[in-house]
């Protein structure tokens, strides 16, 4: 992967999809840890783990909002996916102090495929980010370490 001091570098993915160390780079989203989840429940959701819905998670990354529309379309054009929640932080009446400035479209999704059904899977709720380019370079190992701090301080 990626070295932790290394820039992040856009690609489409279609481009590098057959170029195995061009995937061996992607910085996939890894699974959200025990120990952040047990906090999310006890601090946001009253621990009521059943609203805890990012524990899967992946990030999409767009040059345009025609990008990133065109993209939701799809999703949600798919029959193989159930989209449960839209969380769209791009709405210009969202209150972006909330997330310190951050913005994204959040689906919350389920696959239902047959081999979600054989794998007992297809109740496991799921999150994809959908982000504009600025934003995501705002993701930075040292921006989510401010992130985690301001939510630290909120208590969330």
């Amino acid at each position: 992967g990626r070295r932790p001091d290394e820039p992040a570098r856009y690609v489409r993915f279609a481009d590098v999809r057959d170029d195995r160390e061009a995937v061996r780079r992607i910085r996939w989203a890894q699974i959200k840890s025990a120990d952040r989840a047990i906090e999310k429940i006890v601090r946001s959701y009253e621990q009521d783990a059943s609203r805890l819905v990012d524990v899967c998670r992946q990030s999409i990354v767009f040059e345009d909002p025609a990008g990133l529309a065109a993209c939701l379309a799809a999703i949600a054009a798919d029959r193989d996916v159930d989209v449960a929640r839209v969380k769209n932080r791009l709405d210009p009446a969202h209150d972006a102090a909330q997330t310190a400035g951050f913005r994204s479209l959040a689906l919350n999704l389920r696959v239902v495929t047959a081999g979600a059904r054989r794998l007992g899977i297809e109740a496991h709720v799921a999150e994809v980010q959908l982000l504009l380019r600025e934003f995501a370079e705002l993701k930075s190992d040292m921006g989510h370490r401010r992130y985690v701090d301001f939510r630290n301080l909120r208590g969330e």
